[in-house]
């Protein structure tokens, strides 16, 4: 596997995203003009936060298929539970940014600098958790010894977790020593260390919640010690904000191949019901005001139809008064102007407002709340109604608009009343376009009394006899190039990761 066969010796990722040195470098060595020996800890860290948003991207566009946020256009495809092998997500972790961020953590070891090493270490653990989730056991003990070992061993899953923490761990107590001397190269915080703890404390959260079904007293635990020291605001989120030189990906893979007839996903039936009234009916207003946000569907529309996954673009299948059945086309595409997908959109690796559901949900389950349980502590009510405003506030709702949402009768239904579908439903909104919505999907089980009106796709995978896809496949380059490593590790797409105890 040539990523993890050789070393770094430098590498400018940045130029496969059209990110500009000129602009993002500013005085800092260009390592495309560079001898290796020359570059430095400021040059590497640019490509490494792009490579780490890039592989986001790249495994959301699929996983976020398997589910039900996105919809394709084309049967059969992911969405119809197609096995995926996530290519470019494995490429921009393992050739790129793995490869970048060890490099750095060497210059940042040799020179004794703290501020460089935390933040490498934060970027380890978002990559290798990424990673984890969707394949399982991956390469990181061995993955960057390059010559010394030409077939790096996969690590199992329970491993990898241990080595996350450890290095969340690293990384707050050395961030925590650091005296900055960090600038423009950090794309994410502009050298702001007290964020980069923040995320380290946010993302120890996250991973405690994944563990909710391997042990649930110490996954509640590790979340609400954490959030605490986690983000604070909106302004502390940890995303990559793109610019009109350097589209976001959203927008440059969806949006413009739209524009030319090459169509490729839409947002789901799934995500659309809960947001326009049909699964969750509004009493005092029409629709959430977020969905106008994350959606275009032409001047001319009446209503916002999501595609059903697995029917290539259909929003449903009607008889017209004893006819033959018509298909009714969906319309909620992405568009050049919406939140998630205009050229300067951020791809959010991890915000406030999930911070919140997932406060809301560790509270609810402290308080013996489980799938069909009703009623909570105000404690958990609060951070629930706090994730939504937050949510609401970030993709720019208007107050009044926010506020007529969240006085809404099926949304504000008080502590008492509250249950984990609702928490559940909210977090999927905010989370939207990213992995982290099939991870929350598999700890369920997908369940429907967790996830309202949850089907699995039409035309759905026959090899996987009418069960639910678990993860993704290992690149078939891998298979070639380490297929001894690979073979030991492999598992069918229907049988979940370690976590994941279906």
């Amino acid at each position: 596997m040539t990523s993890l066969r050789y070393k770094l010796l430098f590498t400018v990722i940045l130029l496969s995203l059209s990110f500009g040195c000129d602009d993002y470098l500013g005085e800092n060595v260009d390592p495309n003009k560079e001898l290796p020996a020359n570059v430095t800890a400021p040059d590497l860290l640019p490509s490494a936060i792009v490579n780490t948003s890039s592989a986001h991207y790249s495994i959301a566009f699929s996983m976020c298929l398997y589910s039900q946020q996105l919809a394709s256009y084309f049967e059969p495809g992911a969405d119809t539970h197609e096995e995926v092998q996530l290519s470019g997500g494995w490429e921009s972790i393992f050739l790129e940014a793995f490869s970048q961020l060890d490099q750095i953590a060497s210059i940042a070891e040799e020179t004794g600098d703290n501020a460089y090493l935390g933040i490498a270490k934060v970027l380890q653990a978002q990559n290798l958790g990424l990673a984890t989730d969707q394949w399982g056991a991956v390469p990181f003990s061995t993955a960057t010894l390059g010559e010394e070992d030409f077939t790096p061993s996969f690590d199992s899953q329970e491993t990898v977790y241990t080595e996350i923490n450890t290095l969340l761990d690293d990384a707050i107590s050395l961030l925590g020593q650091a005296s900055g001397g960090i600038g423009q190269e950090d794309l994410i915080f502009g050298g702001d260390i007290s964020k980069w703890q923040k995320t380290a404390h946010f993302l120890k959260a996250k991973y405690a919640l994944h563990l909710s079904e391997v042990d649930q007293d110490a996954a509640v635990n590790g979340v609400l010690a954490n959030v605490a020291n986690g983000f604070g605001s909106n302004e502390d989120d940890f995303q990559l904000v793109y610019n009109t030189r350097n589209f976001n990906p959203w927008h440059a893979g969806v949006v413009l191949p739209n524009a030319t007839g090459n169509a490729s996903v839409l947002l789901s039936d799934q995500l659309v019901s809960t947001m326009n009234g049909t699964a969750f009916p509004f009493t005092t207003i029409d629709l959430d005001p977020r969905l106008p946000r994350i959606t275009t569907v032409g001047e001319d529309a009446t209503e916002y139809r999501g595609g059903i996954n697995g029917s290539a673009g259909v929003h449903r299948f009607a008889t017209d008064q004893g006819a033959d059945s018509v298909n009714i086309s969906a319309n909620t595409d992405f568009g050049a102007d919406n939140f998630y997908s205009s050229q300067t959109a951020p791809i959010i690796l991890g915000s406030y407002a999930e911070q919140k559901f997932m406060e809301a949900e560790a509270l609810f389950l402290q308080n013996g709340g489980n799938a069909t349980s009703v009623g909570t502590t105000q404690a958990a009510y609060d951070a629930y109604l706090e994730g939504i405003r937050a949510n609401m506030e970030k993709l720019g709702v208007a107050a009044g608009e926010s506020a007529a949402y969240l006085a809404e009768a099926s949304v504000d239904v008080g502590a008492p009343n509250l249950t984990l579908k609702l928490i559940m439903r909210e977090k999927n909104i905010a989370i939207f376009l990213n992995p982290e919505s099939f991870v929350d999907l598999r700890r369920y089980d997908f369940s429907t009394d967790v996830f309202e009106g949850l089907e699995l796709p039409v035309n759905h995978n026959p090899l996987l006899n009418g069960q639910w896809v678990r993860r993704a496949q290992y690149p078939a380059s891998e298979q070639t190039r380490n297929g001894a490593e690979v073979e030991k590790v492999t598992q069918d797409i229907g049988t979940g990761v370690w976590w994941d105890r279906d």
